[in-house]
């Protein structure tokens, strides 16, 4: 990682990593919080770019947002490493499983899909379940 309490902006910049969806969901998995965002932000601030397989868009919000393909969903498709598609949007329920009320065998075989029609069959607009998702959010789908 970077030293930050050095004032030099060329020595904290120097060589930064690549920023991408794989660096982003790694320090969310190794912290236990989503501060992959800020993660982002400092390390793009030091001129990181994205990686080449993850685009961002504006979202409703303004804010920039990664864009992933279903081929990337697809990917992440284990209890271990769990990504789902919902309406548009990607999430990553990877620690989501062990907590889930209905058991984890209700999630594992939506990793790696498109669980829209699965997520709204079972909760609808039910509003907990929906402001749980979205805390899971990563990104959005993108063609």
């Amino acid at each position: 990682m970077f030293d930050l309490s050095d004032s030099s902006t060329e020595r904290r910049c120097h060589s930064p990593p690549e920023v991408g969806p794989d660096m982003l969901r790694r320090v969310k998995l190794r912290t236990g919080l989503f501060l992959a965002p800020l993660t982002a932000l400092v390390l793009t601030g030091c001129g990181a770019a994205p990686s080449p397989s993850a685009s961002t868009a504006a979202s409703p919000s303004g804010s920039a947002s990664t864009g992933y393909r279903m081929s990337e969903v697809a990917e992440h498709n284990t209890q271990q490493d769990c990504w789902a598609a919902v309406d548009g949007d990607v999430y990553d329920l990877t620690s989501w499983i062990s907590r889930h009320p209905g058991g984890a065998d209700k999630i594992i075989p939506l990793c790696g899909t498109d669980a829209s029609a699965a997520f709204r069959n079972q909760h609808g607009s039910q509003e907990r379940p929906n402001q749980q998702l979205a805390s899971f959010r990563i990104g959005t789908l993108v063609d």
